[in-house]
């Protein structure tokens, strides 16, 4: 099999489970709260993380900075961002919140020119507002200029996992590889979510199957061997771009998904928006 067919292969798979995760989400959180889905999600993605870990021999950090990284990495990358995502989808649908979530690479670019002193041209300022206002016209569509509260906090977790990129991003230029920063990223997260483990275990063993699939597909699929799958994608792709643009195929899969499972069907604000940054998303990409 070819590299590229490779690269191809795994960030299939990846979108696969990533975009996914939003209508899992929604099925587990009509059983157990946020923090608890938070809790399962995080711990048991750490679990088969380090069992990957010890089986390929992957670095240990060895100086507190690096673990201060790590730390601050499985807050905004996993613990702190899981409770904040998960709020968020409590109250809007799959959809709306994979569109949100779509912004993310665009919000790091942004973040990346102040952090790195990277350079945006003009026309990719541009992109950036007409991303912004598909933004708003989702989720002001039936509000009546009133911000959904689940989208506010929607919008807080893709800050959040721009800021994880950010880190990630300082680590990989350090020679850290994306599998090692992403298990220690989820261990550290899995400390974090230990003072919640025992209300998360009370609730899940009374929550039905249905939850409890829900919740080990989202540890183990989605937390853990969507990291391995990007990864492996990420180390044979030719140019990052080759794999990153499949991130735009992810909300669509999450709609798709959520109207066969959840029984969502998106409003008109999410047929007009969502091309308005999907289209924003890749031109920004493409000419920034």
């Amino acid at each position: 099999m070819t590299n590229r067919k490779k690269a191809l292969l795994g960030a299939s798979a990846t979108i696969a489970v990533w975009a996914t995760a939003f209508p899992f989400s929604k099925i587990a959180l009509q059983s157990v709260d946020s923090l608890t889905l938070s809790v399962a999600r995080v711990m048991g993605g750490a679990l088969l993380m380090l069992v990957i870990g010890v089986v390929k021999g992957l670095h240990i950090p060895t100086t507190w900075r690096e673990w201060g990284l790590y730390i601050l990495l499985g807050a905004t990358g996993n613990f702190l961002y899981q409770v904040v995502f998960n709020e968020g989808l409590r109250t809007i649908p799959a959809a709306t919140s994979s569109i949100i979530m779509a912004l993310t690479p665009m919000t790091t670019a942004l973040m990346a020119t102040i952090i790195y002193k990277d350079t945006i041209r003009p026309i990719g300022w541009l992109f950036t507002i007409t991303a912004f206002i598909g933004v708003a016209i989702i989720i002001l569509w039936n509000s009546a200029l009133t911000i959904p509260v689940g989208a506010l906090w929607t919008l807080l977790g893709m800050i959040l996992f721009a800021v994880y990129n950010i880190l990630n991003r300082g680590l990989s230029l350090k020679g850290h590889k994306p599998i090692t920063i992403a298990m220690w990223s989820m261990f550290t997260g899995a400390i974090m979510a230990l003072p919640f483990a025992e209300h998360a275990i009370e609730l899940i063993v009374v929550a039905p199957i249905s939850a409890k699939f829900a919740m080990a597909y989202l540890a183990f699929l989605s937390s853990a061997l969507g990291f391995v799958f990007w990864s492996y994608a990420l180390e044979h792709a030719e140019k990052v771009s080759d794999v990153t643009n499949f991130m735009y195929i992810s909300p669509i899969v999450a709609a798709i998904v959520a109207a066969f499972l959840l029984g969502e069907i998106p409003n008109m604000g999410l047929y007009i928006g969502a091309p308005v940054i999907l289209g924003s998303l890749y031109l920004f990409n493409r000419y920034r």
